[in-house]
């Protein structure tokens, strides 16, 4: 013979009867009627073929068997209950993890995570930032934005698009320094940015600036503080257009040259695990940080 197993609406109209030890209270309880908490014990007492109250002047009182059936399945309500609460707080606190290259996170992810989170509210975001590229064995990373030369076998990566090198400068800078062409770069004090793939030697060069000795003014192993930098008037630097966005849409940063001094670079790229592919929360990601790079064009 087959378990016989009451609605679950029954089972909690009992506890909840049972705890009150009075018909109205429960209903106010369940935020249903009276009659329906009758109802629902009638027909428990009815499957049950046993009587599991008795009437009191205050209200109501279990009877011997209705202790009884009450003290066994009290556990089971809690433990499906709790079951439940579980999957609910996982579904919602389900974690994406993302490493990335410190000035990208800053500058660019940062300002757009607001937009990701409203999109899918579901996932708990952790980032993580370093230069270093982690290893997705022996972490519990989901995606990494990467900096640098491709060379990472037994990975996916997908390169980020449209990433010029580009010359930047505060406009008082460029107020007191005439700069129309790159040899006049060379009068100017140059910020280097000691991690950007794009160095000073290479752009002059690109631009055929034959150089023999080239000095800085300052340098820095962070781009965000190259950035900074030229902001609070330094000098020039050169670095990532896509870095670059916030600051040139403040206006604090200006091009020194047109789009024709623009130099393309593959600098960034995501990258994950073949494996992670099959994962809702990475192809979720990866989607949306592609559709934000195509619309910051």
């Amino acid at each position: 013979m087959a378990n016989i197993i009451p609605p679950l609406k029954s089972l909690r109209v009992f506890e909840q009867a049972a705890y009150f030890g009075n018909i109205v209270k429960a209903a106010e309880s369940l935020n249903i009627s009276p009659s329906a908490v009758s109802h629902q014990i009638a027909g428990l007492e009815s499957l049950l073929d046993k009587k599991l109250f008795y009437r009191t002047g205050r209200g109501i009182k279990l009877t011997g068997i209705g202790q009884q059936y009450l003290d066994a399945i009290s556990g089971a309500l809690h433990t499906l209950g709790a079951a439940t609460n579980d999957i609910i707080e996982r579904q919602e606190q389900e974690t994406l993890r993302i490493h990335t290259a410190p000035t990208f996170g800053l500058l660019y992810l940062l300002p757009r995570l607001e937009k990701f989170k409203k999109q899918y509210p579901e996932y708990q975001i952790n980032i993580d930032c370093s230069y270093e590229n982690i290893q997705f064995n022996l972490s519990q990373t989901d995606v990494d934005i990467r900096y640098g030369s491709f060379s990472w076998k037994g990975l996916s990566a997908i390169p980020i698009k449209n990433e010029y090198a580009i010359v930047l400068a505060h406009p008082d800078f460029l107020k007191k320094n005439q700069i129309n062409e790159p040899i006049d770069l060379l009068k100017c004090d140059l910020i280097a940015s000691q991690c950007m793939l794009m160095q000073w030697q290479q752009w002059f060069a690109y631009h055929n600036v034959q150089i023999e000795n080239l000095s800085y003014a300052f340098s820095f192993d962070r781009s965000y503080m190259s950035f900074e930098a030229a902001k609070q008037n330094l000098g020039v630097i050169v670095e990532s257009s896509l870095l670059a966005q916030p600051f040139i849409q403040s206006g604090e940063l200006i091009p020194v040259f047109g789009s024709n001094y623009m130099i393309p670079i593959d600098a960034h790229y995501i990258v994950f695990p073949h494996t992670h592919k099959k994962y809702a929360k990475v192809q979720h990601f990866i989607n949306w940080l592609e559709e934000e790079l195509h619309n910051s064009r």
